[in-house]
């Protein structure tokens, strides 16, 4: 099975936004709440959809690069 350099880097950058927003988000919630003094819900919970955007833009890429390749094959 032949693996697709592009395909495992999108993937990789994938796993690295995953991991990074979870941190971001874990620590701007701690920051918030000793900012604030006290634990409510704010803006902070917003950044997990940040990564969600950024993911599912990596997969519109490796989209339209396999359809451009797709479509040179034939």
């Amino acid at each position: 099975m032949k693996i697709k350099k592009k395909k495992f880097l999108v993937r990789m950058l994938e796993i690295i936004v995953i991991i990074g927003i979870i941190i971001i988000t874990i620590l701007s919630i701690n920051y918030a709440n000793k900012l604030r003094g006290y634990q409510t819900i704010g803006g902070e919970y917003l950044i997990p959809i940040f990564g969600l955007l950024i993911i599912l833009f990596l997969e519109e890429y490796l989209g339209s690069e396999e359809k451009k390749n797709e479509n040179k094959r034939r």
